[in-house]
């Protein structure tokens, strides 16, 4: 019995002393270029970007009695950035001109014609909420504007207004909070769509000179707070580059 006792645990003992042998040569180890593949997309330094569409308000001109309409622009900007990991460091601009009519002072009052140039250039930052396919974003761009009009305001009522051409330049600071998404179609190309409001504090000039005979002159400066909204500040197609180890 004893005997038997003995021989049982000898084996047992073996078993166990087995079971601690590891052999070094067996243990998996990634390597560094593994590592990296298991990010769920490459991480590049930079990109560029072009502004395909925008949906936006624009600043408000004279005293224009539908200031909230949004106007629709293509192919105006570019954006470009550095990526940090989960943060990019942006830069954008965008010029827009374009055609106007609309009511001033009233509905029945006046109509006025005339040519806008909008310029716009912006600093900011986006950082990720998350990496993969799909990436949500939050942000946040400060900038300047410079908006200009010329035209003419026509009198509806002779009788208590009267007609003249006008120029008005508006230069302003805007701060700009903002919220995307962005979807890496394949690598290096990005779909990113965007919104945003902007707070624009503004200095305006206002020249105009009567239609009469006389042709009077009138000089008019503006300080003011605006509020612009956004509901597509950009959607834009971007390619990357700089491949980020």
């Amino acid at each position: 019995m004893k005997r038997g006792l003995s021989l049982f645990l000898f084996l047992l003992l073996s078993i166990l002393a087995q079971a601690q042998i590891v052999r070094i040569d067996t243990v998996y180890r990634p390597s560094k270029a593994k590592r990296l593949t298991i990010s769920t997309q490459p991480l590049y330094s930079y990109t560029i970007g072009l502004k395909a569409f925008s949906l936006e308000e624009f600043p408000k001109i004279l005293n224009q009695t539908n200031p909230e309409e949004f106007r629709k622009r293509y192919f105006n900007g570019l954006i470009l950035k550095y990526n940090d990991n989960q943060v990019s460091y942006r830069i954008s601009g965008n010029y827009s001109f374009f055609d106007t009519s609309f009511d001033n002072e009233c509905a029945g009052c006046q109509e006025a014609t005339g040519k806008v140039e909008d310029n716009n250039l912006r600093v900011g930052f986006e950082r990720n909420f998350v990496y993969g396919l799909v990436q949500p974003y939050f942000g946040t761009d400060i900038g300047y504007r410079r908006n200009t009009f010329k035209g003419q305001v026509t009198s509806k009522d002779p009788a208590n207004f009267e007609s003249y051409e006008v120029r008005s330049l508006k230069n302003g600071f805007a701060f700009a909070p903002l919220l995307g998404i962005k979807f890496n179609v394949i690598n290096h190309f990005t779909l990113a769509a965007e919104t945003s409001f902007s707070f624009l504090y503004s200095y305006e000039k206002q020249n105009r000179t009567t239609s009469g005979a006389d042709r009077s002159p009138s000089f008019n400066d503006y300080r003011k707070w605006e509020f612009l909204f956004r509901p597509v500040n950009m959607l834009s197609l971007q390619y990357n580059f700089g491949l980020n180890y």
